[in-house]
């Protein structure tokens, strides 16, 4: 399981993956779509993983290789625990 704490993506030995930072506050409509899994952003020109296609350690291994990759998160992924 993933958490997002404060706006931080930690894994459950508790070491912080990613900052989620978005200025911009992207919707689905500014994404261009290259695939159901990956995106790319039409403000900043980054790719944007969706985390729905992917498990825990995918998600961890795609971090470690790209660390400024962005993160489409449904909230309703389990992956994914928000703690308050």
């Amino acid at each position: 399981m993933l958490y997002i704490q404060n706006s931080n993506v930690i894994d459950s030995e508790g070491r912080l993956l990613k900052k989620l930072s978005c200025p911009k506050r992207i919707t689905d409509l500014v994404l261009e779509t290259t695939d159901e899994t990956e995106s790319l952003c039409t403000h900043c020109e980054r790719n944007v993983l969706n985390t729905d296609f992917f498990n825990e350690s995918e998600i961890i291994h795609r971090l470690g290789k790209d660390p400024s990759i962005c993160l489409k998160i449904n909230r309703y992924n389990p992956t994914f625990q928000v703690i308050e």
